[in-house]
């Protein structure tokens, strides 16, 4: 999926901790593990990465700090083709096959295809 990093799809990693991750850090860390083009990491004010987490559905209402517990974070990737409305997740610890397949089942004109 190297070369389709960046060109076909991208990756935005949120931070659960917006206090310390500065980009300074959260630059050091995507430098640390070798990401490439196309991997963001997202940093913000508390109040802005709650607001993002909410768009993307990562909100529950009767427990407004759902998700954010580092302990208890399970961590998924959502995947999403909005101009299609194609959306899916997977946990991010599933098999890389899995995860290349849910971005191959959003691609335009591939939807389904494995």
């Amino acid at each position: 999926m190297g070369e389709r990093a960046g060109k076909d799809f991208w990756m935005y990693s949120i931070t659960l901790k917006p206090e310390t991750d500065t980009p300074e850090k959260l630059a050091e860390y995507a430098q640390a593990y070798g990401v490439g083009p196309g991997w963001l990491f997202l940093t913000g004010s508390p109040a802005d990465i709650h607001e993002l987490r909410e768009g993307l559905g990562y909100y529950d209402p009767w427990e407004p700090d759902y998700g954010t517990d580092l302990n208890q974070h399970l961590g998924f990737l959502l995947m999403g083709n909005e101009p299609y409305g194609w959306w899916g997740t997977v946990p991010a610890t599933a098999a890389p096959s899995q995860i290349v397949n849910l971005i191959n089942w959003i691609e335009p004109g591939a939807r389904g295809r494995r």
